[in-house]
Protein backbone atom coordinates (compact mmCIF):
# COMPACT_ATOMS: atom_id res chain seq x y z
CA UNK A 1 0.00 0.00 0.00
CA UNK A 2 1.15 3.57 -0.63
CA UNK A 3 0.99 6.12 2.18
CA UNK A 4 1.03 9.86 1.59
CA UNK A 5 4.36 11.37 2.57
CA UNK A 6 2.87 13.93 4.97
CA UNK A 7 0.71 11.27 6.66
CA UNK A 8 3.48 8.82 7.37
CA UNK A 9 5.61 10.56 9.96
CA UNK A 10 6.17 13.98 11.49
CA UNK A 11 9.91 13.25 11.31
CA UNK A 12 9.85 13.40 7.50
CA UNK A 13 8.67 16.99 7.16
CA UNK A 14 12.18 18.41 6.79
CA UNK A 15 13.49 15.65 4.52
CA UNK A 16 14.76 17.33 1.31
CA UNK A 17 14.10 14.29 -0.91
CA UNK A 18 10.37 14.58 -0.15
CA UNK A 19 8.91 11.84 -2.40
CA UNK A 20 5.15 11.93 -3.02
CA UNK A 21 4.64 8.85 -0.89
CA UNK A 22 6.14 5.74 0.64
CA UNK A 23 5.37 2.10 -0.06
CA UNK A 24 4.38 0.17 3.04
CA UNK A 25 3.55 -3.41 3.94
CA UNK A 26 2.15 -3.75 7.45
CA UNK A 27 0.89 -1.38 10.11
CA UNK A 28 2.36 1.97 9.04
CA UNK A 29 0.86 3.78 12.07
CA UNK A 30 3.75 2.55 14.19
CA UNK A 31 5.71 5.37 12.51
CA UNK A 32 3.50 7.88 14.32
CA UNK A 33 5.06 6.82 17.64
CA UNK A 34 8.45 8.18 18.80
CA UNK A 35 11.10 6.53 16.63
CA UNK A 36 14.77 5.63 17.12
CA UNK A 37 17.02 3.99 14.53
CA UNK A 38 19.55 1.33 15.48
CA UNK A 39 22.21 0.76 12.83
CA UNK A 40 25.51 -1.06 12.42
CA UNK A 41 27.56 -3.57 10.50
CA UNK A 42 26.40 -6.81 8.94
CA UNK A 43 29.52 -8.53 10.27
CA UNK A 44 28.60 -7.80 13.87
CA UNK A 45 30.37 -9.20 16.91
CA UNK A 46 28.58 -11.05 19.70
CA UNK A 47 28.99 -7.91 21.78
CA UNK A 48 27.44 -5.71 19.08
CA UNK A 49 24.43 -7.96 18.58
CA UNK A 50 23.85 -8.23 22.33
CA UNK A 51 23.96 -4.45 22.74
CA UNK A 52 21.66 -3.95 19.74
CA UNK A 53 19.13 -6.36 21.25
CA UNK A 54 19.41 -4.74 24.69
CA UNK A 55 18.82 -1.23 23.34
CA UNK A 56 15.95 -2.32 21.08
CA UNK A 57 14.19 -4.07 23.95
CA UNK A 58 14.52 -1.00 26.16
CA UNK A 59 13.22 1.33 23.44
CA UNK A 60 10.29 -0.95 22.60
CA UNK A 61 9.29 -1.33 26.25
CA UNK A 62 9.16 2.46 26.49
CA UNK A 63 6.77 2.67 23.52
CA UNK A 64 9.37 3.71 20.95
CA UNK A 65 9.28 2.24 17.45
CA UNK A 66 12.67 0.75 16.52
CA UNK A 67 13.81 1.44 12.95
CA UNK A 68 16.55 -0.43 11.11
CA UNK A 69 17.45 -1.71 7.66
CA UNK A 70 16.53 -5.39 7.79
CA UNK A 71 20.10 -6.57 7.15
CA UNK A 72 21.94 -9.35 8.96
CA UNK A 73 23.97 -8.43 12.03
CA UNK A 74 23.05 -5.32 14.01
CA UNK A 75 19.83 -4.64 12.06
CA UNK A 76 18.39 -8.11 12.63
CA UNK A 77 19.28 -8.00 16.33
CA UNK A 78 17.45 -4.67 16.65
CA UNK A 79 14.28 -5.90 14.92
CA UNK A 80 14.26 -9.12 16.93
CA UNK A 81 14.89 -7.28 20.19
CA UNK A 82 11.88 -5.04 19.65
CA UNK A 83 9.61 -7.93 18.72
CA UNK A 84 10.83 -10.04 21.65
CA UNK A 85 9.04 -7.65 24.02
CA UNK A 86 6.03 -7.25 21.67
CA UNK A 87 7.23 -3.84 20.56
CA UNK A 88 7.00 -2.06 17.22
CA UNK A 89 9.67 -2.07 14.53
CA UNK A 90 10.11 -0.80 10.97
CA UNK A 91 12.42 -2.34 8.37
CA UNK A 92 13.43 0.16 5.69
CA UNK A 93 14.27 -1.63 2.45
CA UNK A 94 16.50 -0.72 -0.51
CA UNK A 95 14.08 -2.28 -3.01
CA UNK A 96 10.33 -2.67 -3.27
CA UNK A 97 8.56 -4.03 -0.21
CA UNK A 98 7.77 -7.13 -2.27
CA UNK A 99 11.46 -7.73 -3.08
CA UNK A 100 12.61 -9.01 0.29
CA UNK A 101 16.35 -8.72 0.80
CA UNK A 102 18.28 -10.49 2.16
CA UNK A 103 16.29 -13.59 1.23
CA UNK A 104 17.31 -15.40 4.41
CA UNK A 105 15.32 -12.79 6.35
CA UNK A 106 11.99 -13.60 4.70
CA UNK A 107 10.78 -15.09 7.97
CA UNK A 108 11.90 -12.01 9.89
CA UNK A 109 10.16 -9.68 7.44
CA UNK A 110 6.97 -11.72 7.71
CA UNK A 111 7.10 -11.39 11.49
CA UNK A 112 7.59 -7.64 11.25
CA UNK A 113 4.74 -6.96 8.83
CA UNK A 114 2.44 -9.48 10.54
CA UNK A 115 2.96 -8.01 13.99
CA UNK A 116 3.10 -4.44 15.23
CA UNK A 117 5.45 -3.19 12.52
CA UNK A 118 5.88 -2.68 8.82
CA UNK A 119 8.22 -2.79 5.85
CA UNK A 120 8.84 0.60 4.22
CA UNK A 121 10.46 1.72 0.99
CA UNK A 122 10.63 4.85 -1.12
CA UNK A 123 10.86 2.55 -4.16
CA UNK A 124 7.87 1.07 -5.99
CA UNK A 125 6.97 -2.61 -5.79
CA UNK A 126 9.10 -4.71 -8.11
CA UNK A 127 12.19 -2.52 -7.70
CA UNK A 128 15.35 -4.57 -7.22
CA UNK A 129 17.51 -3.80 -4.17
CA UNK A 130 20.51 -2.77 -6.28
CA UNK A 131 23.63 -1.57 -4.47
CA UNK A 132 23.20 2.09 -5.45
CA UNK A 133 19.78 2.21 -3.76
CA UNK A 134 21.14 1.47 -0.28
CA UNK A 135 22.30 5.07 0.14
CA UNK A 136 18.71 6.25 -0.33
CA UNK A 137 17.53 3.59 2.10
CA UNK A 138 20.05 4.84 4.68
CA UNK A 139 18.85 8.41 4.19
CA UNK A 140 15.25 7.34 4.77
CA UNK A 141 16.23 5.55 8.00
CA UNK A 142 17.79 8.79 9.24
CA UNK A 143 14.81 10.88 8.16
CA UNK A 144 12.25 8.63 9.85
CA UNK A 145 14.02 8.72 13.22
CA UNK A 146 14.17 11.19 16.06
CA UNK A 147 17.62 9.80 16.90
CA UNK A 148 20.11 7.33 15.44
CA UNK A 149 22.13 4.91 17.56
CA UNK A 150 25.25 3.45 15.95
CA UNK A 151 26.12 0.16 17.66
CA UNK A 152 29.11 -1.16 15.71
CA UNK A 153 30.37 0.36 12.46
CA UNK A 154 33.65 0.16 10.55
CA UNK A 155 34.86 3.10 8.50
CA UNK A 156 33.03 3.85 5.23
CA UNK A 157 30.04 1.72 6.17
CA UNK A 158 26.36 2.29 5.50
CA UNK A 159 25.76 2.96 9.18
CA UNK A 160 28.24 5.84 9.04
CA UNK A 161 26.37 7.31 6.06
CA UNK A 162 23.13 7.04 8.04
CA UNK A 163 24.70 8.85 11.00
CA UNK A 164 26.08 11.65 8.80
CA UNK A 165 22.70 12.09 7.12
CA UNK A 166 20.96 12.18 10.50
CA UNK A 167 23.35 14.89 11.63
CA UNK A 168 22.63 16.92 8.47
CA UNK A 169 18.91 16.64 9.20
CA UNK A 170 19.39 17.87 12.77
CA UNK A 171 18.72 14.47 14.34
CA UNK A 172 20.59 13.28 17.42
CA UNK A 173 23.36 10.74 16.83
CA UNK A 174 24.53 8.37 19.58
CA UNK A 175 27.41 5.91 19.44
CA UNK A 176 28.15 2.86 21.58
CA UNK A 177 31.91 2.59 22.27
CA UNK A 178 33.97 -0.59 22.37
CA UNK A 179 37.42 -2.12 22.02
CA UNK A 180 39.79 0.33 20.26
CA UNK A 181 41.61 -2.60 18.63
CA UNK A 182 38.48 -3.85 16.86
CA UNK A 183 38.32 -2.50 13.28
CA UNK A 184 34.54 -2.93 13.36
CA UNK A 185 34.37 0.07 15.70
CA UNK A 186 36.75 2.42 13.87
CA UNK A 187 33.88 4.24 12.19
CA UNK A 188 31.93 4.40 15.45
CA UNK A 189 34.82 5.95 17.34
CA UNK A 190 35.41 8.46 14.52
CA UNK A 191 31.81 9.64 14.95
CA UNK A 192 32.46 10.23 18.65
CA UNK A 193 35.58 12.26 17.81
CA UNK A 194 33.47 14.30 15.39
CA UNK A 195 30.93 15.18 18.07
CA UNK A 196 28.41 12.34 18.28
CA UNK A 197 27.24 11.54 21.79
CA UNK A 198 28.77 8.52 23.50
CA UNK A 199 26.04 6.31 24.96
CA UNK A 200 26.32 3.32 27.28
CA UNK A 201 22.70 2.90 28.37
CA UNK A 202 19.44 3.07 26.37
CA UNK A 203 17.84 5.38 28.94
CA UNK A 204 20.23 8.12 27.84
CA UNK A 205 18.69 8.03 24.36
CA UNK A 206 15.13 7.86 25.69
CA UNK A 207 15.69 10.86 27.95
CA UNK A 208 17.10 12.87 25.06
CA UNK A 209 13.93 12.42 22.97
CA UNK A 210 11.62 13.06 25.91
CA UNK A 211 10.42 9.49 26.44
CA UNK A 212 10.17 8.05 29.94
CA UNK A 213 12.09 4.76 30.27
CA UNK A 214 10.07 1.70 31.23
CA UNK A 215 10.77 -0.27 34.39
CA UNK A 216 14.25 -1.72 33.92
CA UNK A 217 14.20 -5.46 33.32
CA UNK A 218 17.65 -7.10 33.04
CA UNK A 219 18.41 -8.61 29.67
CA UNK A 220 19.07 -12.33 29.97
CA UNK A 221 20.82 -14.62 27.51
CA UNK A 222 22.69 -17.90 27.78
CA UNK A 223 26.23 -17.43 29.03
CA UNK A 224 29.23 -18.54 27.02
CA UNK A 225 32.47 -19.91 28.43
CA UNK A 226 34.13 -16.48 28.59
CA UNK A 227 31.28 -15.05 30.67
CA UNK A 228 31.31 -18.05 32.96
CA UNK A 229 35.06 -17.70 33.56
CA UNK A 230 34.74 -14.00 34.34
CA UNK A 231 31.84 -14.52 36.73
CA UNK A 232 33.86 -17.29 38.36
CA UNK A 233 36.55 -14.84 39.47
CA UNK A 234 34.20 -12.03 40.52
CA UNK A 235 32.50 -11.55 43.87
CA UNK A 236 30.44 -8.78 45.46
CA UNK A 237 33.69 -6.90 46.17
CA UNK A 238 34.94 -4.85 43.17
CA UNK A 239 37.89 -6.32 41.28
CA UNK A 240 40.11 -4.30 38.92
CA UNK A 241 40.44 -5.36 35.28
CA UNK A 242 44.10 -6.34 35.64
CA UNK A 243 43.20 -8.85 38.36
CA UNK A 244 40.32 -10.23 36.30
CA UNK A 245 42.78 -10.77 33.42
CA UNK A 246 45.30 -12.46 35.71
CA UNK A 247 42.83 -14.78 37.41
CA UNK A 248 40.80 -15.72 34.34
CA UNK A 249 43.74 -16.17 31.96
CA UNK A 250 41.65 -14.69 29.15
CA UNK A 251 42.80 -12.22 26.43
CA UNK A 252 42.17 -8.55 27.21
CA UNK A 253 39.90 -8.03 24.16
CA UNK A 254 37.62 -10.90 25.27
CA UNK A 255 37.48 -9.67 28.87
CA UNK A 256 36.70 -6.04 28.00
CA UNK A 257 33.93 -6.99 25.56
CA UNK A 258 32.37 -9.56 27.90
CA UNK A 259 32.47 -7.22 30.91
CA UNK A 260 30.48 -4.67 28.91
CA UNK A 261 27.91 -7.29 27.90
CA UNK A 262 27.57 -8.60 31.46
CA UNK A 263 27.06 -5.05 32.73
CA UNK A 264 24.41 -4.36 30.08
CA UNK A 265 22.67 -7.60 31.05
CA UNK A 266 22.55 -6.48 34.67
CA UNK A 267 24.67 -9.39 35.89
CA UNK A 268 27.57 -7.22 37.16
CA UNK A 269 28.14 -3.64 38.29
CA UNK A 270 31.07 -1.30 37.63
CA UNK A 271 32.42 1.46 39.85
CA UNK A 272 35.76 3.17 40.54
CA UNK A 273 37.05 0.04 42.28
CA UNK A 274 36.39 -2.27 39.35
CA UNK A 275 33.76 -4.90 38.55
CA UNK A 276 31.63 -6.92 40.94
CA UNK A 277 28.75 -9.38 40.83
CA UNK A 278 25.43 -7.61 41.27
CA UNK A 279 24.23 -8.25 44.85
Amino acid sequence: MSVGFSEFSESLKNWPENPPGLFVWGDWKCALEPTVAIVGTRGASTYGKAVSTKFAEAFARAGVTVISGGAIGIDAAAHKGAMAVEGKTIAVLAGGVDRLYPALHRGLFQQIRGGNGCLVSQFACGTKPDAFRFLGRNHLIAALSLAVVVIEAPERSGAIHTAHRANELGKQVFVVPSNIENLNFRGSHALIRDGAALVDHPDQVLNSIGVKPALDIPFEKPMGSVAQKILGVLSTSPLAVEFILERSGLPMSDVISELTILELEGRIIHDAGGYAVKP
